[in-house]
């Protein structure tokens, strides 16, 4: 039989080791916390075609300011659609490497974690899950059709994979100017399409750079709608994250609790 001592033992090791769980957990989201401060913060510059075209992309990887040199005109109205698209991508790509460098120390730290699938029961381990797919760039009207579900799941894991996969695909166009001007962004708000008509002459470079960086406002506000709406963020009876700051209390007096 379990000695009175032996059982106080246990319970002494049980809130110890839960207590360390709850300090890592409180280190994990204040770390996340103070590198999304960092991480609004970011942006990327990133100039092609001789520095005639410069793109800067904010933190999200929107595109945020676009700036044309004086000698913009030698290029066609096509070529500088498709020069400021790789700009912007390129400029994209840079913001999320910087992004990616910001949590590098906290991976280490939410390894020692409990994994979902040690929470959750449907939930199969990480490891034997596919990683979510990234938003394509992929122009719309360019596109194949969406890959096959993964065999040998089960309908939970199955419905959790197809959200990942609508989401990398969703998309939201932005115009201006009768359409003269469109631009398309994926569900991380990055450019993924511009297209001029061949009567935007009648703007000058810099009337054409700010239509350019409104009509990509529209899209990345259309795609965030449609973002919410996938997974149902919308809908008030679910539960609602009150941010670090407020976890991290909770947390702390659970943590207090065992003590």
């Amino acid at each position: 039989m379990t000695t009175e001592s032996e059982r106080g033992a246990a319970g002494d090791r049980l809130r110890g080791e839960a207590t360390q769980v709850l300090d890592e957990v409180v280190e994990l989201i204040s770390g996340i916390a103070a590198a999304q401060i960092h991480q609004r913060q970011l942006t990327a510059t990133v100039s092609v075609e001789g520095e005639r075209i410069t793109v800067v992309a904010d933190a999200s990887g929107a595109v945020d300011r676009i700036e044309f040199a004086d000698d913009i005109d030698e290029l066609s109205y096509g070529q500088l659609a498709r020069s400021t698209l790789r700009a912007a991508q390129q400029a994209a790509e840079q913001v999320r490497a910087r992004a990616d460098e910001l949590l590098a120390p906290l991976r280490s730290l939410h390894a020692r974690l409990p994994k979902l699938s040690d929470l959750v029961d449907w939930l199969p381990p990480q490891d034997e899950l596919p990683s979510p797919p990234r938003a394509s760039l992929t122009p719309p009207d360019e596109r194949g059709p969406r890959p096959d579900p993964v065999p040998g799941l089960d309908p939970e894991t199955v419905e959790l994979i197809e959200l990942q996969q609508q989401r990398a695909l969703l998309y939201a166009v932005g115009a201006a100017q009768g359409g003269r001007v469109t631009v398309a962004v994926n569900a991380d708000g990055v450019m993924i399409d511009l297209r001029l008509s061949g009567n935007v002459g009648d703007l000058d470079y810099d009337e054409l750079a700010e239509v350019i960086v409104e009509c990509s406002r529209v899209a990345v506000a259309a795609v965030a709608r449609k973002v919410a709406a996938l997974y149902g963020t919308g809908r008030d009876d679910r539960p609602h994250y009150e941010g670090p700051a407020a976890m991290v209390a909770e947390l702390n007096l659970f943590r207090d609790q065992l003590r």
